[in-house]
């Protein structure tokens, strides 16, 4: 009887610190690094502008690793800071594109999430939120990757596919209408996430 109580009482400790070192309970995160990349097609060529400036705040709760569950997430983008390689023409009818004078910022709102376990500690989370682009909002179902790195931060990944038209705007043209852009854009990204 004398063993059986401090065999319960290592175990009950070392119980304890299992749950602490493996229940993080929801923690604030922001973005500390990103990519993201908005692509699409024209008749004459495939394009892509970088989105430079966002912020992404969210609320997730991690045990061993894992995206257990997670609580409020907002994205916002200025419209100003997506940028291509092809100069000031290119980055300017993007502008116009997403109303820019009127609608500065891209935003996006987490509505609802399923979360799973897949191999390598990483996390699906199939979600559904509000975009908003052009002062037009939309309801979008995405898939997201998530895992946790070494030092405690996130990383997450996904992207999606967005038509201009449902967003009530029109594909930028070029050279009095000879070079025309495809109606369907591709948005992919990246972010690593801090406390």
């Amino acid at each position: 009887m004398k063993i059986i109580l401090p065999i319960a009482k290592v175990a009950a400790l070392a119980l304890t610190l299992v749950l602490t070192v493996s229940w993080m309970g929801v923690v604030k995160f922001s973005n500390k690094a990103h990519q993201m990349t908005i692509s699409g097609t024209s008749n004459l060529h495939d394009w892509s502008t970088k989105v430079g400036q966002i912020q992404l705040h969210a609320e997730m709760e991690l045990v061993n690793g894992f995206v257990s569950s997670v609580g409020m997430v907002s994205l916002s983008a200025r419209v100003e800071s997506i940028k291509s390689d092809k100069g000031s023409v290119m980055d300017n009818k993007t502008k116009e594109a997403l109303k820019g004078d009127k609608h500065p910022v891209i935003t996006y709102r987490l509505k609802q999430v399923a979360i799973s376990e897949q191999k390598n500690k990483t996390s699906l989370l199939k979600t559904e939120g509000t975009l908003n682009i052009a002062g037009v909002s939309k309801q979008v179902k995405m898939d997201v990757y998530a895992r946790q790195l070494p030092n405690g931060e996130v990383e997450v990944w996904g992207g999606n596919d967005i038509k201009m038209s449902d967003y009530g705007m029109k594909a930028p043209t070029a050279l009095m209408g000879s070079i025309k852009t495809g109606d369907a854009v591709q948005v992919t990204f990246s972010v690593i996430l801090k406390k």
